[in-house]
């Protein structure tokens, strides 16, 4: 029970970054953080039937909470960021924020259709929700957006988009609509994703002080810090819960951290 994740390398798919589950313990309140990518979910209550509800979400920018009880779960699998398009169509340059449930989901990804009527049992779930991207990688993405990202995460976002624009050979502006139709975020937001989860990692981490996680996330100073922390967290980088849990996803990914730290 509780959280596990799998990372799964491009040799493996095309389409999926890592596959997680959470199956909850006891009841309580968890904070998902945002980390710019879209998620197939499958929520379930453990071992009762008729409960399995599809979930499609688009790139996140923003802290969410959620509450649970015990025997509520979750499987999901993390869509690569540049296959954004691929889950959402040309409705990704709107998707930022966005959730689609039941039926709405099913209608963006038909797929998950199959897999309602499931018994409510996270391994059976999970192995099924494995297959769903594979009817999404078909769709093609443009090579220079999945550079751009690997460029991002390379540098730990410390690079500018002007940066990133000519190791692709196109402008900024370009690159900036390339990146939304992709993605669903600008070039920027997503470097600030990037660096907001550094910045987490870092002072989870400890040993070194609020000045020098700014400097090594590649911000500006320690307000600049603040500003992002506040910003895609809802904390303040003084105040990071020790629980806190970072998927190790190419140096993002999702945090989840909850009242009693179980989630």
């Amino acid at each position: 029970m509780g959280y596990s994740e799998a990372i799964v390398t491009p040799q493996q798919s095309r389409s999926v970054e890592a596959v997680w589950s959470y199956v909850a313990t006891s009841s309580g309140r968890g904070v998902i953080l945002p980390d710019g990518r879209c998620d197939l979910i499958l929520r379930f209550r453990e071992g009762q039937r008729g409960t399995v509800q599809p979930v499609v979400t688009g790139p996140a920018t923003q802290p969410y909470e959620i509450r649970y009880a015990a025997g509520d779960g979750w499987v999901g699998v993390r869509v690569r960021p540049e296959r954004g398009v691929a889950v959402w169509g040309k409705a990704i340059r709107a998707a930022k924020d966005q959730v689609r449930r039941g039926a709405e989901a099913v209608t963006l990804v038909p797929a998950l259709a199959e897999l309602v009527d499931m018994a409510p049992r996270e391994a059976e779930l999970r192995a099924g929700l494995l297959d769903v991207p594979d009817v999404l990688a078909y769709r093609d993405v443009d090579a220079r957006v999945a550079r751009t990202v690997q460029q991002i995460h390379l540098t730990g976002g410390r690079v500018s988009v002007t940066d990133l624009a000519a190791r692709v050979g196109v402008t900024a502006r370009h690159l900036g609509r390339l990146f939304q139709s992709s993605v669903g975020l600008g070039v920027k937001t997503y470097i600030g994703l990037v660096r907001f989860h550094r910045a987490l990692r870092l002072a989870v981490r400890g040993g070194v002080s609020l000045s020098e996680v700014a400097f090594e996330a590649g911000f500006a100073d320690q307000a600049h810090l603040s500003r992002a922390v506040r910003r895609f967290g809802g904390i303040s980088p003084g105040r990071v819960p020790p629980e806190l849990i970072l998927p190790g996803v190419a140096g993002s990914g999702q945090g989840l951290f909850g009242a009693a730290g179980q989630f």
